[in-house]
């Protein structure tokens, strides 16, 4: 009898369109509980308006889903365009046995979409920036980035939403372990 241990299957494993759902699927639940709260709140406390509150409810769930997946179609584009130019795809990866710091792709759902990048890609790292981001009225947030040149020369950045998700990135790169506190 052969003594195999099964791998845990993670969002590694999934194709590109998995992980494109997956992306999306945290902020369609909550928009799609928005809309039900929405929908309970106009028909208890104006029934009398229930035309304009289907219409409303109606108007809430069409907008669900473009809002939801709209940053994860950005991601998917971005990966089609580095896939086209190196030549390199994902679904054609073998190194799903390996540590995660030593995939030559690094994964993460991050910031409303995904980050999928591979290791070929970055022709050097050119070190890490905090950008702070004007969210609209009073909100401010803060972006880590990590700068580097691609293949072609151009100089481009990752946004992660925590430094610890960035500094995991740049360990990745120099193919170093990285804790995440599990």
């Amino acid at each position: 009898m052969e003594n195999t241990k099964k791998r845990e299957k993670t969002i590694y494993d999934d194709s590109l369109s998995g992980i494109f759902f997956h992306s999306g699927l945290m902020l369609l639940v909550m928009l799609l509980i928005a809309c039900a709260a929405i929908g309970a709140v106009v028909f208890l406390t104006r029934p009398s308006d229930y035309k304009e509150g289907i219409k409303l409810i109606f108007f809430c769930l069409l907008m669900v889903i473009p809002c939801s997946y709209l940053l994860p179609l950005v991601s998917l584009i971005k990966v089609w365009k580095q896939e086209s130019s190196l030549g390199i795809y994902w679904k054609n990866r073998t190194d799903q046995e390996l540590p995660e710091w030593e995939r030559d792709w690094y994964l993460t759902c991050d910031r409303a979409g995904f980050i999928l990048v591979h290791r070929a890609y970055i022709r050097h790292m050119k070190g890490s920036k905090v950008e702070i981001e004007d969210t609209g009225s009073y909100n401010r947030g803060k972006a880590y980035c990590a700068v580097f040149e691609d293949m072609n020369g151009k100089i481009r950045s990752l946004k992660f939403s925590s430094e610890s998700v960035e500094k995991e990135f740049q360990q990745w790169y120099k193919k170093q372990p990285y804790d995440r506190g599990e």
